[in-house]
């Protein structure tokens, strides 16, 4: 084995020592500064890009929210000018996503970086999924992106500040938002109940609010609006009953027209009458005697005023006036002439000297005297007071010096002769019976299935809001239409009124349709159901009446059919079912519909609409967390703005609402409410409203039927247009 020395340094020796070794560390130092350099580059590229990206994110967030919402925006403010409503809502949320992002400085192409889709539940899988480019949208995305090689372009590359380090000059960055508008689960919850005619009748808040004209107008539509109907020979303009006398084989014998008109009736004759009897309902009478008078207004007086006549009598006396001439004057004594009517009720007498006094003694006995004249040598003298009208049996005259010696101041004694003159009397009496001849109601049949002309002749004469409009006793189409309106208006009573423009039932449907087809032209994903309040409740499904269009979307009461559902309501009237009002029980059905046939991801809207008051409760339990405090402070100060005390009229049946407002609140339901007409519960509604989170519109209803039906229209075109606010989708 080979062995090796290996020499030792010697101390001192240069050529190893520390001078030997200067100059190694900026070797090392030359490569960990270029480590450093390049780590540092490296951060300060990545943190701008990350920089960058986090600003796109935000702007496209922001902008994807912003044209979600403005899709809902675009359909509700599109005028009539708007071919495509679609293609114009997707133009306007594009353009709103471009001004969004710009402001956030962020530079999005309307054309390519904008994208639409639907989002839409899948029945098989119950879950909400999206598909691109289909329309109607609610759901948009939006990209920005830094893609672009030319660097001076909006959307070119972001240039890096160490590109010459890390051998990038520029870095492509994208980012994309998507955001959609959740889908409603709507259910509409209407009033059905009889106060949806009252803008229809004259009624006295409805004659205050629009006025009897304007009421007439509206009765003349329901009334062309049920055409054909076959009313006998009435026309629409209400008239009275007017009748004639009996013919009579004598051409010569009088005629005589009546016209009753409540408490009064007017007469028209072509030959003077002698007297007018009036009989009234509450069968007192009172007569006009002495008359000479071919037409006239006639009505009771004093404890007959105002009552209602029930039969005429028009009397004439048919023959010639008797002349009688007394004693041959001499001297003092006068000669004298009584001239008898036909009817001897009265006398006119003429004297060769002044008449002093005259005494009239009548068919019953009674005596009256005329004494103390001074009105010369003629006169006509007839019963006064209680003997008006009577016959004269006998006349004294004094005048000059004559005396009969019956009685002091009893002149010349003359008596009534006999006469050759006819009483002709005719009756005419305001009897149903004649009521139907007259106008033809008696050879036509009752069109509807409840009611008869009886019936309705009896309500024209007694109803009371058909005096305010001063139709009492006139028969015609206009007073028809009312008596439908306020005796027989549910379904099975008159099935034609669903045709017919009644208010503010009519306004209602109106607006229905038109947040039907706002929901179509939406095209959100919302489903829409139907629920019907009076007296009872019901989701309505089912449309299966003769002559109707068939309607069945019980497999899917919520549904997207959205003209099915505006179907069944175009053919329902105010007080289809009932009269009352169980605002309540409305939401109460909303609510277990809700529950029974509602999506999961879906937010579920209540919309509640009530023209009255509620005035039905069902049995109901006050919650124990209820705070009237906490539920119903509309301006944050702590206090209730809202509160029963037990004391109100219908205190049960609006608590009732209450709860049932408060248990969909419970739900996680939105509420929003319309109160139309003077005479809605505007407080109720508010508070329901405020306590669901929901709005609350108020129609109090327009001076005309048109303005109020304008009205209702905007009312439910705003609340299809309370979307929930724009969300955005996870995992895009």
């Amino acid at each position: 084995m080979k062995r090796y020395s290996l020499p030792l340094p010697v101390i001192g020796d240069e050529s190893t020592g520390p001078r030997n070794r200067r100059g190694a560390f900026i070797v090392v130092a030359f490569f960990c500064l270029t480590a450093c350099i390049t780590f540092v580059a490296f951060s300060v590229d990545v943190g701008t890009i990350s920089l960058t990206k986090t600003k796109m994110q935000n702007a496209v967030d922001a902008a994807a929210l912003a044209a979600a919402m403005e899709i809902t925006h675009a359909v509700e403010n599109a005028g009539p000018e708007v071919g495509n409503l679609v293609e114009y809502s997707k133009s306007q949320a594009a353009q709103k996503a471009v001004e969004v992002a710009a402001l956030n400085g962020v530079y999005v192409d309307p054309n390519e970086d904008v994208e639409f889709g639907k989002r839409s539940y899948n029945d098989s899988t119950g879950e909400f999924e999206v598909t691109w480019n289909e329309s109607p949208s609610n759901v948009v995305r939006v990209i920005a992106r830094r893609d672009d090689p030319d660097v001076t372009k909006p959307d070119g590359q972001l240039q890096l500040f160490f590109a010459g380090v890390t051998g990038d000059r520029t870095a492509k960055i994208r980012a994309e938002a998507v955001a959609y508008v959740e889908a409603r689960d709507i259910v509409t919850v209407l009033d059905f109940s009889g106060s949806m005619t009252y803008d229809s009748q004259f009624r006295s808040e409805t004659v205050d609010k629009l006025g009897i004209p304007a009421i007439e107008t509206n009765l003349q539509q329901i009334y062309n609006d049920l055409q054909p109907v076959d009313v006998g020979d009435m026309i629409f303009t209400p008239k009275y009953l007017s009748l004639d006398s009996p013919p009579s084989d004598n051409p010569d014998d009088p005629t005589a027209t009546v016209t009753f008109k409540y408490d009064e009736t007017e007469i028209t004759s072509d030959q003077p009458y002698s007297e007018v009897v009036l009989e009234f309902t509450n069968g007192k009478s009172q007569k006009f005697t002495g008359l000479n008078e071919s037409g006239g207004t006639y009505s009771g007086s004093d404890s007959n005023s105002g009552k209602d006549i029930a039969t005429v009598w028009v009397k004439y006396i048919v023959g010639e006036e008797v002349t009688v001439a007394g004693e041959s004057g001499s001297g003092c004594r006068p000669t004298i002439e009584v001239t008898f009517a036909a009817d001897t009720t009265s006398v006119y007498i003429e004297s060769s000297k002044d008449l002093s006094n005259v005494v009239l003694e009548f068919e019953d006995g009674t005596q009256y005297k005329f004494d103390n004249l001074n009105q010369g040598k003629t006169g006509t003298f007839q019963g006064q007071g209680d003997n008006a009208g009577k016959t004269i049996e006998t006349v004294w005259v004094k005048s000059g010096c004559n005396s009969s010696g019956d009685g002091p101041g009893y002149g010349e004694r003359f008596d009534t002769p006999d006469s050759a003159a006819t009483l002709i009397a005719y009756r005419f009496d305001d009897t149903n019976e004649n009521v139907e001849a007259v106008f033809g109601l008696d050879t036509v049949a009752y069109p509807y299935p409840s009611g008869s002309w009886d019936d309705f002749i009896d309500y024209v004469r007694s109803d009371s809001d058909i005096n305010r409009g001063s139709y009492r006793e006139m028969y015609g189409g206009m007073t028809f239409v009312h008596y439908l309106l306020d005796k027989k208006r549910r379904h099975y009573q008159t099935p034609d009124l669903y045709k017919t423009r009644h208010y503010p039932f009519h306004a209602i449907k109106e607006g229905h349709t038109l947040f039907a087809d706002f929901l179509e032209d939406l095209g959100f994903g919302d489903t829409l159901g139907l629920v019907s309040y009076d007296t009872y409740h019901r989701l309505e499904m089912v449309l299966n009446d003769t002559d109707m269009p068939y309607v069945d979307i019980s497999a899917e009461p919520l549904t997207t059919d959205y003209d099915s559902v505006a179907t069944i309501m175009q053919h329902k009237q105010a007080a289809h079912y009932y009269d009352t009002t169980n605002v309540g029980g409305g939401i109460s059905r909303a609510i277990s519909s809700i529950q029974s046939y509602g999506r999961p991801g879906a937010r579920p809207t209540i919309l509640l609409m009530t023209d009255g008051n509620a005035n039905v409760t069902e049995s109901y339990t006050v919650p124990s967390d209820w705070d009237w405090d906490e539920l119903f402070d509309y301006d944050g100060d702590g206090a209730a703005d809202y509160q029963l005390s037990g004391g109100e009229s219908n205190y049960d049946a609006k608590m009732f609402a209450l709860v049932k407002a408060k248990e969909a609140v419970d739900n996680d339901m939105t509420i929003h409410t319309l109160s139309v007409g003077a005479g809605a519960d505007r407080d109720l509604m508010r508070a329901i409203a405020h306590m669901a989170n929901g709005h609350w519109i108020d129609v109090p209803g327009g001076s005309t039927i048109s303005a109020m039906e304008a009205e209702v229209l905007e009312a439910f075109n705003r609340i299809a247009a309370f979307v929930p606010p724009a969300k955005l989708l996870s995992g895009n």
